[in-house]
């Protein structure tokens, strides 16, 4: 390592570190003291991660407030930046929520982070394309019972006991926040991106169900063996038509594969 390279390590240390450490290289003038002006440093250096970090979870500002900073300074100091990039310094703020005092006991705080961070992966994702209404039609009817669906790959399932959703969409809207509620029994939550949109809603038992078998592989014979474990088979079949055409509509679907394909 060079004599720069260990400078700038040492200086790297100095600027990230939990406290100011002394560094003998940093001298003052008649502006500032040596000490003043690693400060300023330290200083900019923490505002951007709080900025980066307002900017990825606007669920959690909403839930915390006037802790909001409290809390970041908190998840910075435990959780330092290991990423050149800041946008990533935020990838470990649900778990910590999830886990350290005073949050841990407040589920909504690791919800409203783990729906932020699925939000702005999900817009981040790579470009997929998309299966088309049109694409139905030229299935045979035969080839239907051995088909898979495809869902995109940057679809992702979140278990909320809270309405941190409610939230998350008052921020967008603008809207006044709501109030804050728990249910007795989680609720399953989808977040993917269609076309140059994020779009998220809580899905139904049957749905649920009936999606979560086809995002593991189920072929389409499978599907219509739970849809009959929910309704009649004359209406379960209808039920399942009509979540498949929602499905393709919302851009959820990549594409159908047969079973040898």
């Amino acid at each position: 390592m060079s004599d720069l390279q260990a400078l700038q390590l040492r200086l790297q240390r100095a600027v990230m570190g939990a406290s100011a450490m002394p560094l003998p290289e940093l001298v003052g003038d008649g502006i500032a003291d040596a000490r003043s002006r690693l400060a300023i440093y330290r200083h900019g250096y923490r505002a951007r991660l709080r900025e980066a970090l307002s900017n990825e979870f606007p669920t959690v500002a909403s839930l915390a407030g006037r802790r909001f900073t409290a809390l970041l300074d908190r998840y910075i100091d435990a959780c330092p930046s290991e990423h050149y990039n800041l946008r990533w310094h935020g990838a470990g703020l649900a778990a910590f929520l999830r886990y350290a005092l005073p949050w841990r006991d407040r589920p909504a705080f690791a919800e409203a982070a783990e729906l932020d961070w699925a939000i702005s992966t999900c817009f981040d994702a790579a470009d997929e394309p998309a299966l088309g209404a049109d694409a139905l039609a030229a299935i045979a009817p035969q080839d239907w019972a051995g088909l898979h669906l495809v869902p995109q790959q940057h679809l992702q399932w979140l278990a909320l006991v809270t309405n941190v959703d409610a939230f998350r969409t008052a921020v967008d809207a603008g809207a006044p926040r709501p109030h804050l509620r728990r249910r007795a029994q989680p609720r399953r939550l989808i977040v993917w991106r269609q076309a140059h949109t994020v779009r998220y809603r809580p899905l139904g038992l049957d749905e649920c169900q009936l999606l979560w078998a086809a995002t593991r592989d189920e072929p389409f014979s499978r599907l219509c063996e739970l849809a009959q474990t929910q309704r009649a088979p004359q209406q379960a079949l209808a039920r399942l038509a009509t979540m498949l055409h929602g499905w393709i509509d919302a851009g959820l679907i990549r594409e159908l594969r047969p079973t040898d394909g």
